[in-house]
């Protein structure tokens, strides 16, 4: 009987000693959890939505905060005085005037004037002006070494720098330096030009009674 040949099976696999193993093969970047509890990959990925989510709470409180109101600071504006404020009108120091004068606001006077000012504004009298007149109802009067020559119904005069003053003052409010010179009566109180009592009251004077009477003997 012959011999039939037979197949023959391939031989085995090898198998291997240590097969890896499911959880080595999941885990990121070869770093076991018994060295580190976080792989730096993760890390990493932990850290940039830590600082997102810092960043969103800072944005939320900005949000939430009530808006800063910027503050200026104006320095004070110091109140310019009327004996360096630039006049509406100047008489200089070679003129000399005579006659009646209007002006609205501020009036300077150098030179000489003599005669009637009309006016509801202020004066000022240089240290070379010289002013003949009265001057009635004007706001303020500042003689800055000058001299008036008339009686002075102001609501302030300031006297400076050896100025003078030949004639009468009514005003409500007075500055008189040391060295200057003042011939003549004074009526300086918060009425003026009433005259008022120790009491502060206003004094009626027997001119202003008899004129009241109702009109003179020759009517």
């Amino acid at each position: 009987m012959d011999d039939v040949a037979l197949p023959r099976n391939p031989p085995p696999k090898p198998k291997r000693a240590n097969p890896p193993s499911s959880t080595s093969l999941a885990e990121d970047d070869g770093y076991s959890d018994s060295e580190y509890s976080i792989s730096p990959a993760r890390r990493g990925r932990l850290n940039h939505t830590t600082a997102r989510q810092q960043q969103q709470q800072l944005h939320q409180q900005q949000n939430d905060s009530p808006p800063m109101t910027p503050t200026y600071h104006h320095p004070p504006r110091s109140k310019v005085s009327i004996v360096d404020a630039e006049p509406e009108t100047t008489i200089g120091v070679a003129v000399k005037m005579k006659g009646e004068l209007s002006f609205e606001r501020l009036l300077r006077i150098e030179g000489e004037f003599e005669g009637k000012l009309v006016s509801k504004g202020s004066l000022v009298v240089g240290a070379k002006g010289v002013l003949t007149g009265p001057v009635e109802n004007m706001k303020e009067v500042h003689v800055t070494g000058g001299k008036i020559v008339g009686n002075i119904t102001v609501e302030k005069l300031v006297l400076r720098d050896k100025a003078q003053v030949f004639g009468n003052i009514t005003a409500k409010t007075v500055k008189i330096d040391p060295d200057c010179v003042v011939v003549g009566r004074l009526n300086v109180n918060p009425q003026a030009p009433e005259l008022i009592n120790e009491k502060g009251e206003i004094v009626q004077t027997k001119g202003a009674a008899s004129s009241g009477g109702g009109g003179s003997a020759d009517a």
